[in-house]
């Protein structure tokens, strides 16, 4: 269990000096470290970290100080590199004492808070990537024109970006970046290679993302044409499949799921109900605040996809489940993000990995993780439920916030009812 450390509890002096009795304190004595150990404390605790957390985090920055004493590593040159040396080289053979941190997760999350602490103070450079430069620039351009000009989601631009970098890094390594000494053979190439045992969907996605980068570098007045030209055509049908969901008793069986008289119970419950009642995407969930319910009105703004901004109704299963949490769940806090993490480090948002996470480890719990997928499949359920109910394609297309009613229209398959009365015998075979 976690819980904060407050001074009424426990000083920072009193603090430290129990976790550096379990840590070596000669090891931050005469270091140019020593004089963060409190800091590092102080950050550690407004984070939630418990006191055993802290203890151990603090036992592991006590060694790495004392190995780049020992190496000689001056503060400046303490790094992302200089943590992997002293993780890869020397922790598997380290004779410094017989009692230290060599859990590789526990000292690689020490290591990663005391470099953002340092960071934070400018006692050491911001963290600069391994790339070359050309290429750094050029991702940075990138990404600027994919959220700015094309109005593309954070994960959909992290995404692009990771397939141009190993593009440019494959072709581009060792100079300047040019273009037009590319050939539609180097493209072919690259992709056979990239994306060799990938999914269809997953290579036909760095094709897309190959295209981007074309049309960019097209605006700039490169000739991509032929470039764009050369990636190869993915076979993939869209209507090909049914749309997966679970079933009316596998959806109750998760709503029971949670312990709805515990903080972290009523915000993953109210998360669920996001996706059940408004088929909301994670990303969409995550950047629920405060300010878009409208609670007079009964309305909830939606921040979707391309920057688009939506208004639906409040389900009163939703709203009941939100005011729930929201008077005895969510912590004090002046951030405001609707869901909050319930985990150190405290006092940040709820990210779409823990949005996700909650739903997921709710479906195990209830035995329905092997139908369950994702909380996309959620949203499927919803769509699959109107749909059997009668519901217009349209009305449900306005709902998912589709932009074009064929992405609705595959739903229509899942009408099994209405699909009987419409089929035909099979040629042959008697009545």
């Amino acid at each position: 269990m976690f819980y904060q450390i407050t001074s009424e509890e426990i000083t920072m002096t009193k603090l430290t000096r129990w976790t550096l009795a379990r840590a070596s304190r000669d090891w931050f004595s005469d270091t140019e470290l020593g004089s963060n150990a409190d800091a590092y404390v102080r950050t550690l605790s407004d984070r939630g970290y418990a006191l055993p957390t802290i203890s151990i985090y603090l036992e592991s920055v006590a060694h790495f100080a004392h190995w780049c004493a020992r190496r000689r590593i001056d503060l400046r040159e303490i790094n992302e590199g200089a943590a992997e040396r002293f993780l890869n080289r020397h922790l598997p053979i380290c004779r410094c004492a017989l009692r230290c941190q060599r859990s590789r997760h526990s000292v690689r999350a020490a290591l990663a808070h005391l470099l953002d602490l340092l960071r934070t103070e400018g006692r050491i450079t911001p963290k600069r990537s391994p790339d070359p430069t050309a290429i750094v620039g050029e991702i940075c351009r990138f990404g600027h024109y994919l959220t700015q000009v094309c109005g593309l989601s954070p994960a959909t631009c992290s995404v692009r970006l990771q397939r141009v970098r190993a593009f440019l890094l494959d072709g581009f390594a060792t100079g300047r970046i040019r273009i037009s000494t590319l050939k539609p053979a180097d493209v072919i190439r690259f992709l056979a290679k990239y994306t060799q045992g990938w999914a269809a969907s997953s290579k036909r996605a760095a094709g897309d993302s190959l295209r981007s980068y074309f049309r960019f570098k097209a605006l700039q007045g490169e000739h991509t044409a032929a470039l764009s030209a050369a990636i190869p055509t993915v076979a993939q049908w869209r209507m090909a499949r049914l749309p997966k969901g679970i079933s009316v008793d596998q959806l109750n069986r998760l709503l029971k799921a949670f312990d709805r008289t515990s903080a972290t119970g009523k915000r993953d419950y109210a998360i669920t109900r996001c996706f059940v009642d408004l088929g909301l995407r994670t990303t969409e969930v995550a950047r629920l605040r405060l300010e878009d319910i409208d609670w007079r009105q009964g309305l909830v703004r939606i921040s979707g996809k391309g920057r688009r901004v939506d208004v639906l109704p409040l389900p009163q299963a939703t709203g009941r489940a939100i005011v729930d949490y929201l008077r005895s769940g969510r912590p004090q806090t002046s951030i405001r993000a609707l869901f909050m993490r319930h985990r150190p480090p405290l006092n940040t948002p709820a990210t779409p990995c823990v949005v996700r996470a909650a739903v997921r480890y709710a479906a195990t719990r209830c035995g329905v993780e092997r139908c369950f997928h994702g909380p996309q499949v959620l949203r499927h359920t919803l769509a699959q439920r109107l749909v059997q109910g009668g519901t217009p394609l349209k009305q449900i297309a306005d709902l998912l916030r589709h932009r074009s009613l064929d992405t609705t229209t595959i739903y229509a398959k899942v009408d099994l009812p209405a699909l009987n009365r419409v089929a035909l015998p099979w040629p042959g075979r008697h009545s």
